[in-house]
């Protein structure tokens, strides 16, 4: 059905699926089950931008306040709190909350990094000796009618250098060949297009997941490459990358994954990751699930089987992808737990799957030759923004009840 519209034509007057794709958004309409799954989800997440080869970025997340109280603990006058392992991150005003005795103290004066002076009893519940290792939480500030100002706050940024890399893949054959037919009628041309293209999203898709970060100015010309999430988190979340033991049970990997759903990038999905894994971890959890309950067969059933593409625990949801790149460089048992909105592709200006050509359509041979080709440029930096809310698991093998 056709409709008017008056004014300047704007992008919106076309049907979404009118636009032209970036290459990563083509990627994910003609091939969302292919080898490049990640870099094709990349056109969901946004984009950034590098400005040079060297492309750092930034990352911070919000950390909430808890104390430990030191060893000795305090009475239940004691005002003076002194011992604590850091007070770093903490004001004046602060209301912190004993979760065993449930008593509320205000803090009047935070004299130094380990050292703090309070009022006890700051709500309904009393004063109550507290013991070591009682965990305080921050539940608030409170301040007085006509106060100052409170001291500042403001959450750490970390500054995660990275390069930009350059990705090229050509395509190439006989001009005898581009007039030929392949069978049934395809174009060798487009048969030849398709693989540069599927190389290409392959090659992008190994350095987001496997890169490391290196600017090499020891030949003619300088080559980078950008740091893929792996290496970020090993280098800034170890604590979210771990090995699986022989055997794995579901309370144990509830345990490895638990520190990827504490931080979230997209507010408004905290609680839903990607896990790509090879055939062999998608396996384990697979058999995790059918330890997990009773499997009942009647006369009547003519198929059986279980097919998990769900893992649902307490913290939230986490979809299965079995990743055809991680299954063809022969990985075992490794889980790729993904926040896909922490991940972005940087790409310089004019950088962003560049296709060029030759000897088509009237365009100038290349030296002469008596062929048709062309080339795929892309030059981009991956940004894991926000490394906490992924994780990483090595080594999953088996799976035990549990």
């Amino acid at each position: 059905m056709s409709t008017w519209g008056a004014g300047l034509f704007n992008t919106t007057r076309n049907p979404a699926e009118l636009n032209t794709r970036s290459f990563a958004g083509t990627i994910l309409r003609l091939f969302p089950n292919g080898s490049a799954p990640m870099f094709a989800l990349s056109s969901q997440s946004g984009k950034s931008k590098a400005k040079s080869s060297t492309h750092g970025y930034f990352s911070k997340v919000m950390k909430f306040i808890t104390l430990a109280v030191p060893a000795g603990g305090f009475t239940n006058v004691a005002t003076d709190w002194n011992g604590f392992a850091s007070t770093a991150g903490m004001v004046k005003s602060m209301v912190l909350h004993n979760l065993r005795t449930r008593e509320n103290v205000l803090v009047t004066a935070v004299d130094n990094g380990t050292d703090l002076t309070v009022v006890r009893g700051f709500g309904r519940v009393a004063a109550a000796a507290m013991n070591a290792g009682d965990k305080l939480i921050c539940v608030g500030t409170a301040n007085a009618e006509g106060s100052l100002r409170p001291a500042a706050r403001n959450l750490n940024t970390t500054y995660i250098p990275n390069f930009t890399q350059i990705f090229r893949n050509a395509w190439a054959l006989t001009d005898t060949a581009r007039a030929s037919l392949a069978e049934q009628g395809w174009s060798n041309v487009a048969e030849n297009r398709k693989d540069c293209s599927m190389f290409h999203a392959v090659d992008l898709e190994a350095a987001i997941i496997w890169g490391q970060p290196l600017m090499d100015t020891t030949g003619e010309q300088p080559m980078h490459t950008t740091q893929g999430v792996i290496d970020a988190l090993e280098q800034y979340a170890p604590g979210n990358t771990n090995p699986a033991g022989a055997t794995t049970s579901y309370s144990q990997f509830v345990d490895m994954v638990e520190p990827a759903f504490q931080y979230a990038t997209d507010a408004s999905n905290p609680k839903e990751r990607i896990a790509f894994g090879d055939n062999t971890a998608i396996k384990v959890l697979n058999k995790m699930g059918r330890l997990a309950g009773d499997i009942t067969i009647t006369q009547n059933e003519t198929s059986f089987g279980m097919s998990f593409q769900q893992i649902k625990f307490y913290k939230g949801t986490i979809n299965l992808v079995e990743h055809p790149l991680m299954n063809g460089l022969g990985t075992q048992g490794n889980l790729l737990v993904m926040d896909m909105a922490a991940l972005k592709l940087a790409y310089l200006d004019g950088r962003d799957t560049k296709a060029e050509e030759y000897g088509m359509g009237g365009k100038q041979v290349e030296n002469g030759i008596d062929a048709v080709g062309g080339s795929l440029t892309t030059e981009c930096a991956v940004e894991l923004i926000n490394p906490y809310s992924c994780a990483y698991i090595e080594g999953l093998t088996d799976a035990v009840a549990g």
